[in-house]
């Protein structure tokens, strides 16, 4: 198998991935509607040569107070170096205390020199962020990252 067909097989896997993953997205695990708690913009830079690396800072803006976070991440997939600036609305958040956590994020796409996107990431705690980003750089992206958020 050459080397366009694996791309190209990794491309349709994580369209899957990414599809499925969206429409969980929606809605909570419950199945009830979404929430909207806040806002969050993200400033990161991604490294990937097969797999991952992320690391970033945030500000969170949640019951009219903003509240610094980092971030940090690894994951499968991709070739490259860009950075990510996100900005988006974050839903469910019931308490700050919730906001940290574990958030999972499919991903795809090709960087070259300037490229814009939409991510939507969950927590383990139900929290949900819709993201549009903008990003710069020489990438192709696709895989499953997991990525870490901790207030500062």
């Amino acid at each position: 198998m050459n080397w366009k067909m694996r791309i190209l097989g990794s491309v349709i896997s994580v369209v899957g991935l990414f599809a499925t993953f969206t429409v969980a997205a929606q809605t909570t695990a419950t199945g009830e509607p979404k929430v909207f708690s806040g806002t969050v913009e993200i400033h990161s830079t991604q490294i990937a040569f097969i797999g991952s690396a992320k690391g970033g800072k945030g500000v969170l803006e949640y019951e009219g107070e903003e509240h610094s976070f980092s971030i940090g991440g690894l994951g499968i997939g991709g070739l490259g170096v860009q950075k990510i600036n996100a900005v988006g609305a974050v839903y469910n958040l019931s308490d700050l205390s919730k906001f940290p956590g574990k958030y999972i994020e499919a991903r795809m796409g090709l960087a070259v020199g300037k490229g814009k996107g939409k991510m939507a990431l969950s927590n383990e705690h139900g929290v949900i962020m819709e993201l549009k980003f903008s990003s710069t750089g020489l990438a192709l992206s696709t895989g499953v990252d997991g990525m870490i958020v901790s207030l500062k």
